[in-house]
């Protein structure tokens, strides 16, 4: 596995003392052991920044593997995990949400997938977890390689649209590097921006392959403050007239 390598990219805003506190020393863990190559954090109003550099002064870190970045004005959630991507150097990246923990068997099972596999990926690849634990499970889709042509196939069975908006996937660089978003609709589709996200990779990218992977799990924290739960009032209505019609003309082509 020593020729793959992974860039773990976490975009946050408040985050640090209920969750990436009691992460990051394991993140830190798996970087001093190769399980993962690169650690890129990207915070929102710097709130996390600050106490994340304080934090880290102890572990006496790389700075070439290891940077925190915050933004000088709040992107949103999908324009500030784009950026958090884009910052990375590896061609793999773990995009993973600050509130949610992969352990290192989720880094693990990508880098014996990818090594096994790359030869036959398309340029443009999304790796998927079979199961965001406990509440979300997907493994009847294990071993699925969706495209644009097959899309209709999936649409209809049972949690498919779920696990189109759950994320915390590993992805190509050359998709961050290549895809394009009307700038106009990033305010309302923060509890969508996954689906959003898969929808336009579809789009874009004749060859887009998502890899549902079997045995790739990691545990997804449900919690009063999540961004979906916060936001999926203001933004259901967009999706509903905008993303989810675009799938299906998507798949009718």
């Amino acid at each position: 596995m020593e020729d793959i390598k992974i860039s773990l990219c976490i975009p946050t805003m408040n985050r640090f003392d209920s969750f990436l506190n009691n992460y990051i020393k394991k993140y830190i863990d798996y970087l001093n052991r190769n399980i993962i190559d690169e650690l890129v954090i990207c915070d929102e109003n710097g709130e996390d920044y600050d106490k994340i550099i304080t934090y880290y002064e102890q572990f006496r870190l790389d700075d070439s593997k290891c940077k925190i970045y915050k933004n000088n004005e709040i992107l949103g959630v999908f324009k500030n995990k784009l950026k958090v991507c884009s910052l990375a150097t590896n061609q793999y990246i773990a995009l993973i949400d600050s509130d949610n923990f992969c352990d290192e068997t989720y880094f693990i099972t990508s880098k014996k997938y990818i090594l096994q596999h790359h030869d036959k990926f398309a340029r443009h690849v999304i790796l998927s977890p079979s199961f965001a634990k406990p509440r979300f499970n997907y493994k009847h889709f294990e071993n699925s390689v969706i495209t644009k042509y097959n899309l209709k196939n999936y649409y209809h069975v049972h949690m498919f649209e779920v696990l189109l908006n759950t994320g915390n996937y590993i992805i190509n660089k050359n998709i961050i590097e290549n895809i394009t978003y009307d700038d106009s609709v990033m305010q309302v589709i923060s509890a969508g921006d996954v689906l959003f996200f898969n929808l336009l990779a579809f789009q874009q990218f004749e060859d887009l392959e998502l890899h549902v992977i079997k045995d790739l799990e990691y545990d997804h924290v449900v919690h009063d403050g999540s961004t979906y739960i916060n936001t999926i009032n203001h933004c259901q209505q967009y999706i509903n007239t905008v993303v989810i019609p675009s799938y299906h003309d998507l798949m009718n082509k």
